[in-house]
């Protein structure tokens, strides 16, 4: 029981990692993947955790999205969050099936992690439902400009959400490609 918070803050920030590295499906667009071709690449920015026993800690994630190669819509996602001298590795497999959204973070529910149990995208903004034992969440991001995704973590407490992380990214780009070599 007193590793539950430490859990629940490693799960909470690959939840918040999640959507900001979803790749596109090459596959007709629909306006998930539409949002997902979006947000695809490679992102880097600042978090906090608003609420809770670690209220305050700042730490800072880099993440690259990858597409699962397949028949399957999805990706897989690989990075880190560092809060001071700690990183912890992120990963994490989402995949759209027929009624809805399933995947897990890190080893999911049964471990450490965090279990998706759906979701819904419209526009520039996804929500997607979370859980963990008997803590219910969602992970709401929204594409705030085309270099801009905001993303919080809320989990629910009696009958209303509470925001416990927030997180503001920007897109990396490579430096290799804004200049050139005469």
């Amino acid at each position: 029981m007193t590793r539950r918070p430490a859990r629940l803050f490693s799960s909470a920030m690959i939840a918040a990692a999640l959507v900001a590295a979803l790749p596109a499906n090459a596959a007709a667009e629909s306006p998930d993947s539409a949002f997902f071709r979006q947000v695809a690449g490679k992102w880097s920015g600042p978090g906090k955790i608003v609420e809770g026993k670690m209220k305050g800690t700042r730490f800072r994630c880099e993440l690259d999205g990858l597409p699962i190669e397949g028949d399957r819509d999805g990706f897989k996602l690989d990075g880190k969050c560092r809060a001071g001298l700690f990183s912890h590795p992120m990963t994490a497999v989402f995949i759209r099936e027929e009624d809805g959204y399933r995947g897990r973070f890190l080893d999911g529910e049964d471990g450490d992690g965090l279990e998706v149990t759906g979701g819904s995208v419209e526009g520039g903004k996804a929500v997607i439902e979370l859980r963990r034992e008997d803590v219910e969440g969602a992970l709401v991001t929204s594409l705030t400009g085309p270099e801009d995704l905001n993303i919080t973590l809320l989990i629910k407490g009696g009958t209303r959400y509470v925001p416990v992380i927030g997180l503001s990214l920007k897109r990396q780009t490579d430096p290799l490609s804004v200049g050139s070599i005469d």
